[in-house]
């Protein structure tokens, strides 16, 4: 190794270690919390060639060596209204690469560091069961949008066939734009450490969400022209309500709200994507007028 430096401020609850070795190679070393070290998993992502850096080294510490990538996150190009037709093509391939990875219908689950584990799951089952969980925190803290749930679980019947025609595929799993970096002529998915097999639909929901987060309504024509295909916005609409849903309800958000100890960066974030979303489900009414 011929020289290393921190990241300070880039690895939200990880610390980051960016090393150059003799040959002039850098290579990220991230130490997180304690883990299964997820060589077999990379093996697969290697093997699929989904993009994923090149993982060289992990133990059981939580500490992984991978490839640097070169560039700025995509929410620091959002910042600085960088996301150009062409970060948004090279986004849609890169999503592209990781959904071409596709499972038998209905098989969905978690990709762990060292297995997978697959089940079946109905997707429209899923969609109604996010509602239902749901219901509770809309009777809370949105009352008067408490009546439209039933039009929601309608419209998800409605369209039922619909969603069971997507074909589950892997995801990467965290669609936060801090996980990918806009290089030259490049855009890469990173933190791959919650990879899963899902519906397209529901990673492409969260995508958009993602994308709203740093200002833009939906995702544009662009992005759908590197993705490959175009897909239903009737149901991305539908999946993006799912999931905001989840998100505001979830017990793991609220807690993670008013963790003090959480970094004070990370914290920021946090609160502000929830407010995003608070923001966004404020519309329930118009979003399902276009389901």
């Amino acid at each position: 190794m011929a020289e290393a430096e921190p990241l300070p401020g880039l690895g939200l609850d990880n610390q980051l270690l960016l090393a150059t070795l003799v040959n002039g190679q850098q290579v990220l070393l991230r130490q997180g919390s304690a883990s299964v070290a997820p060589a077999p998993r990379a093996r697969f992502l290697e093997l699929h060639q989904v993009g994923a850096p090149r993982l060289w080294a992990a133990d059981d510490t939580g500490a992984v060596l991978v490839d640097f990538v070169a560039g700025e996150t995509m929410a620091a190009a959002a910042e600085r209204g960088a996301v150009t037709d062409e970060v948004w093509r090279r986004l849609g391939q890169a999503y592209a690469k990781v959904h071409r990875v596709r499972f038998p219908r209905p098989l969905t689950g978690t990709f762990g560091p060292q297995e997978l584990q697959l089940a079946p799951d109905d997707p429209v089952d899923s969609l109604l069961t996010t509602v239902d969980s749901g219901e509770p925190w809309v009777a809370r803290h949105r009352p008067r949008l408490a009546g439209h749930l039933e039009q929601l679980r309608s419209r998800i019947k409605q369209r039922s066939d619909e969603v069971r025609a997507e074909i589950p595929c892997l995801s990467h799993g965290d669609p936060n734009w801090h996980n990918v970096v806009v290089g030259d002529g490049s855009v890469t998915l990173i933190d791959w450490d919650f990879p899963a097999v899902r519906y397209p639909l529901d990673e492409l929901a969260g995508v958009e969400e993602h994308a709203y987060l740093h200002g833009f309504t939906e995702l544009p024509a662009a992005f759908f022209a590197g993705y490959g295909r175009e897909v239903s916005r009737t149901l991305l609409r539908l999946y993006r309500i799912a999931s905001c849903l989840r998100m505001l309800s979830s017990p793991d958000w609220a807690g993670m709200l008013v963790d003090e100890a959480m970094p004070a960066g990370q914290l920021a974030m946090i609160r502000r994507f929830y407010q995003g979303w608070s923001n966004w489900f404020d519309d329930l009414p118009r979003h399902l007028s276009h389901t």
